[in-house]
C-alpha cells in the first residue's frame, strides 16, 4: 500500500535523485508499477500500455472496471477506468467525479501518466477511502491517436479541445459520450503548457513562468448561481490548497504568446471540453501545469518525472477536495440542473479592458539569462455578458433538419420530427450572420408571429439535460453557435427569418 504524500517543490530534487537510479520513492512498494515507471521514465507510456495497465488495476480489485467510451480516429480504443465501491442507493451524499488526461495526445502526456498512478492510488492506496463517498471515474488516455502518433493533434491534425461545438472528431464524441454515461458532479480536465514558444513569445526574448493554474466553466450559459460558486468559492479553494501542498498555483491566464498583447482568462464557448461539461451542470474544471522546456537538460525525459508529480498534486488535492465539498457541490449541481430550463441566459461573451485596474504586472522569464521579471500586460479580464434573453420552452428547426439533427445528436439533444404541420406563434428574427467566434451577431428584426410549422420539422422541448447547449448551439447570437462556422454560417440568411425559430408558450398541433 502507499502511503500518503505531502509535495513540496523543494523537495523535487532528492525525489528526481532517486528517479535516476531507477527507484520511484512514493510507488516502489506497490508491485504495480505504471508503464512510465517500468520505463524509468524514459519515455512516455504507448496507447496499449495505458490500457493494458488499466486492466492490470481492473483485475486487482473488484470495484474497478474498464469500460470502452468510444473509438479514436484510427481505430484505438478510448477508455475509462469506473472506481465503484459502494452503490448509489447508499445515500444523497455519494457523488461521481471524472478526470480526463491527455486531450493533447503526446504534446501534454503528464495528465494520461499520474492518472494511471490516481488509479493505482484509488485501488490499494490513500486514496481509497475516497471511494466510500464517491465514484471516480478517470480516463487517461482521450487522443490516443496523437499519442501513438507523437503530436498535439489527432490523426487528422484537429485540436479536439476546440471541436465541442461542431463535435467532427471521434475523439471529441467519445468524450461528450461518456459525459452523458457519467453524469459526473465534478470534473477536471488536466493539460499541460508550455514555457517555451519557439515560434511565437520567444521571439520577444521571453518564457511564461507558472507552475499550476486552473480555470472553472466560466460560459455565460451555466447558470448564475454555479458560476459564481466555481469562481467565488472552490477555485480560490483550489488553487490554495495546491499551493499549500508545496506547488504555486493561480487561476488560469490564456496563453502568452506576445509580450504587446493583453491578458485573459480561459476560453468562453463551448469549444473547450471544461464549458462543455459545465452545461451538463457538472462542477468543471481545467488544470494546466508547467511543461519544461525541450531544450534543457533533465534527469527523465524531458523532465516527465517532475511533471508527472505537478499533475498528481493537482489531482490528489482535486480529488480531495470536491469530496471534502462534496454536500456544497451535489446542492449547487442539483440546483444547476434544475433551474436549467427557466430563467435567462447569456448568448454572447467576450473579454473587455477591466477600468479597475487597466494594466497588470506579470512575471516573465527572460530566455538569454533566465530570470524573473515583471512585465506590464493589458488587463483585459472583464467579462462581459451580452443578447441575454430568457430561455425559450421549445425550439423549432423547420429547414435543414439533417444537418441540424447531426449536430444534435452529436450534443445529445433530444427532438422530434414533426409527422404532420403545426401551427405555433413563434418569436421570428432576422440575423447578420457572423463566421468567428468574436463580433456581436446583430439582430436585424424580431417579430412575434404564428407560423406553421412544415412535416419534418425538429421540435426541442428545453426542458432536458441538454437544452440550454441547444439554445447555445442554435442561435447565431451565440458565442458558442454552430452559425459561427463558415459553413454553417452560410445557412443564415439576413433577408429571411432565420429557420430555427424560438417558442415561449409551449405547442399546439394543427387539426
Amino acid at each position: 500500500m502507499t502511503t500518503a504524500r505531502t509535495f513540496h517543490l523543494p523537495r523535487l530534487a532528492s525525489w528526481l535523485a532517486l528517479l535516476c537510479v531507477g527507484v520511484n520513492p512514493a510507488h516502489a512498494d506497490t508491485g504495480l508499477p505504471t508503464p512510465l515507471e517500468t520505463t524509468k521514465f524514459e519515455r512516455i507510456s504507448t496507447s496499449a500500455e495505458i490500457s493494458a495497465y488499466l486492466d492490470t488495476i481492473a483485475a486487482a480489485v473488484p470495484f474497478a472496471k474498464k469500460e470502452l467510451v468510444g473509438v479514436s480516429g484510427e481505430g484505438r480504443p478510448i477508455e475509462a477506468l469506473a472506481f465503484r465501491l459502494g452503490k448509489v442507493a447508499d445515500g444523497p451524499g455519494r457523488m461521481t467525479i471524472m478526470v480526463i488526461g491527455s486531450q493533447h495526445g503526446a504534446a501534454e502526456p503528464a495528465g494520461g501518466e499520474a492518472l494511471m498512478v490516481i488509479a493505482r492510488e484509488l485501488a490499494l492506496g490513500d486514496l481509497k477511502p475516497l471511494l466510500d463517498d464517491a465514484d471516480i471515474v478517470v480516463l487517461p488516455n482521450a487522443n490516443p491517436d496523437g499519442r501513438d502518433l507523437g503530436r498535439r493533434a489527432n490523426a487528422n491534425r484537429v485540436n479536439i479541445n476546440i471541436d465541442f461545438v461542431l463535435a467532427a472528431q471521434a475523439e471529441t464524441r467519445a468524450l461528450k459520450q461518456a459525459l452523458a454515461r457519467y453524469a459526473p458532479e465534478a470534473l477536471l480536465d488536466s493539460h499541460e503548457s508550455a514555457i517555451l514558444k519557439r515560434k511565437t513569445l520567444a521571439r520577444d526574448g521571453y518564457l511564461t513562468d507558472f507552475n499550476a493554474q486552473f480555470e472553472m466553466s466560466n460560459n455565460p450559459g451555466i447558470t448564475p448561481a454555479m458560476r459564481s460558486f466555481a469562481l467565488g468559492d472552490m477555485l480560490p479553494m483550489l488553487t490554495a490548497r495546491v499551493s499549500e501542498a508545496g506547488l504555486p498555483a493561480q487561476r488560469y491566464i490564456g496563453e502568452i504568446i506576445s509580450i504587446k498583447q493583453p491578458i485573459t482568462n480561459g476560453g468562453l464557448t463551448l469549444r473547450n471540453f471544461r464549458n462543455t461539461a459545465g452545461m451538463s451542470g457538472a462542477l468543471s474544471f481545467l488544470v494546466e501545469t508547467k511543461l519544461d522546456s525541450r531544450e534543457d537538460s533533465f534527469p527523465t525525459y524531458r523532465n516527465i518525472g517532475v511533471r508527472v508529480d505537478r499533475q498528481l498534486i493537482c489531482m490528489r488535492t482535486f480529488l480531495t477536495l470536491m469530496v471534502e465539498r462534496r454536500a456544497d457541490v451535489l446542492r449547487h449541481v442539483a440546483q444547476a440542473r434544475e433551474t436549467a430550463p427557466t430563467g435567462k441566459i447569456g448568448l454572447y461573451a467576450g473579454y473587455v479592458v477591466d477600468e479597475a485596474h487597466p494594466k497588470v504586472k506579470i512575471p516573465m522569464r527572460r530566455l538569454d539569462t533566465r530570470e524573473l521579471e515583471d512585465l506590464e500586460f493589458r488587463d483585459h479580464r472583464k467579462v462581459i455578458v451580452a443578447d441575454e434573453i430568457a430561455m425559450p420552452s421549445t425550439l423549432l428547426v423547420t429547414a435543414h433538419q439533417q444537418r441540424m439533427a447531426e449536430i444534435l445528436d452529436q450534443h445529445g439533444v433530444k427532438y422530434e420530427p414533426l409527422s404532420a404541420p403545426m401551427i405555433v406563434r413563434v418569436l421570428a428574427s432576422r440575423f447578420d450572420p457572423q463566421p468567428n467566434i468574436t463580433e456581436r451577431v446583430p439582430q436585424l428584426a424580431a417579430t412575434s408571429k404564428e407560423i406553421t410549422a412544415p412535416v419534418g420539422t425538429l421540435v426541442i422541448d428545453t426542458a432536458q439535460p441538454n437544452g440550454r447547449t441547444a439554445v447555445l448551439l442554435l442561435d447565431p447570437r451565440s458565442t458558442s453557435s454552430v452559425f459561427r462556422y463558415p459553413a454553417f454560417a452560410a445557412l443564415v440568411n439576413k433577408d429571411r427569418d432565420h429557420f430555427v425559430y424560438p417558442a415561449f408558450k409551449g405547442v399546439s398541433r394543427a387539426p
